[in-house]
């Protein structure tokens, strides 16, 4: 949990990203505007990058916690979905700021971590090999986060709650045959 300079400096980010680019967002702007020198600011953080980085790691987690307590996984995609909807703006000053690289870098880690969860409640008590959890872990991941992405770039025209439930659909229709695929395959 951030403590109340973090938190500070955070708000102050989210306040700015919704006026400016990521990368056009300098430390002086962000202390200015909060009231902290920039002593305090690199005490904390190295850059804006990684104060930003940490804004996603919080909001993700406070996320995950949300569809943790929601039994089907569909609720917790809408709420990312919605958290990104939501605050369409500040997404996309961020998403044309960083690199593909390191979007991909911190969806893939996130995603996956969390399409695990859900694969392994899905095909529980059924035997497959760690490396076909895997896989199918990573074919899910693949097309949430290519979903996601094509979502953003498109500028979310399309209402969460629709999203979801088409990805909801896809996914809950086809889990068996993906896992008996690679099955077969491998």
């Amino acid at each position: 949990m951030a403590n109340f300079t973090e938190k500070a400096l955070l708000e102050t980010l989210t306040e700015l990203l919704d006026e400016y680019p990521l990368d056009k967002i300098t430390v002086k702007e962000i202390t200015d505007r909060c009231g902290v020198s920039r002593n305090t600011f690199y005490y904390h953080f190295h850059d804006v990058y990684e104060l930003a980085a940490r804004y996603f790691v919080l909001e993700t987690e406070r996320l995950i916690k949300i569809y943790q307590a929601d039994e089907n996984w569909e609720g917790g995609f809408i709420e990312g979905l919605n958290f990104l909807y939501n605050n369409k703006r500040m997404i996309e000053h961020v998403y044309k700021s960083i690199s593909r690289a390191e979007l991909d870098a911190f969806l893939n880690e996130v995603v996956y971590r969390h399409a695990l969860i859900v694969i392994r409640e899905k095909v529980k008590g059924k035997s497959y090999s760690d490396k076909t959890l895997a896989l199918a872990t990573d074919f899910y991941k693949n097309a949430l986060i290519g979903a996601v992405l094509q979502w953003i770039e498109g500028n979310m025209k399309e209402k969460p709650e629709k999203l979801a439930a088409l990805y909801s659909s896809v996914f809950e229709g086809t889990v068996e045959s993906v896992f008996d695929s690679i099955e077969r395959v491998i």
